[in-house]
């Protein structure tokens, strides 16, 4: 039987939009998408092989979302192990310091909770879940400008916040909180 034939590929061709947009909605950055739904379909191929599925569709999604959480959890694994390897670093930095970094870190987050949700949404995508503003501006239905807007005006907004808490910048590439991210001019830049 040729495959394009076979009652799984039509299925997983049928929904394959529907898994995209499963897939995406579980914070999973569109560039992994295509990975998980190859891995599907190969999952759901060998699956069936063993013994036949009643209910392609319903399975396709259920082996996607599987898949999704193996990745959320291997990327959670590898941050964990990020953050050992850098506790190290904390270590050499003096107590003090130690503390006003927390102390500076939590008035940030009390800062962004002042903004608008779409402000606030948009600078956590970017700062701590790593996204592109590109990837951001599709995620958020808006866009790549607006992205740009709501994060250069945002991290001003909690910078002025955290100087009128007695905070202060040595330099005016408005640096954040969380250590070496600056508001504008990020290493790596966007893709």
């Amino acid at each position: 039987m040729n495959r394009n034939d076979d009652p799984i590929t039509k299925a997983f061709l049928a929904c394959r939009n529907g898994l995209v947009r499963s897939i995406l909605r579980m914070s999973i950055r569109p560039a992994d998408v295509d990975d998980i739904l190859q891995e599907t379909l190969l999952r759901v191929l060998k699956g069936n092989d063993k013994k036949r599925i009643q209910s392609p569709q319903g399975y396709l999604f259920v082996v996607s979302r599987n898949l999704v959480l193996e990745k959320l959890s291997q990327r959670s694994r590898e941050i964990s192990a990020e953050i050992d390897e850098s506790q190290a670093d904390v270590d050499a930095v003096p107590i003090d310091q130690q503390l006003h970094d927390a102390q500076k870190l939590e008035r940030f987050s009390e800062a962004l909770l002042t903004l608008s949700a779409d402000k606030r949404r948009a600078i956590l995508l970017r700062k701590f879940c790593g996204f592109s503003q590109n990837e951001i501006a599709r995620k958020m239905g808006v866009s790549v400008s607006s992205v740009e807007k709501y994060i250069a005006s945002g991290l001003r907004e909690c910078r002025r916040h955290l100087i009128t808490q007695g905070y202060e910048f040595e330099d005016s590439t408005e640096e954040c909180p969380a250590r070496g991210l600056q508001q504008t001019g990020e290493q790596g830049g966007d893709v």
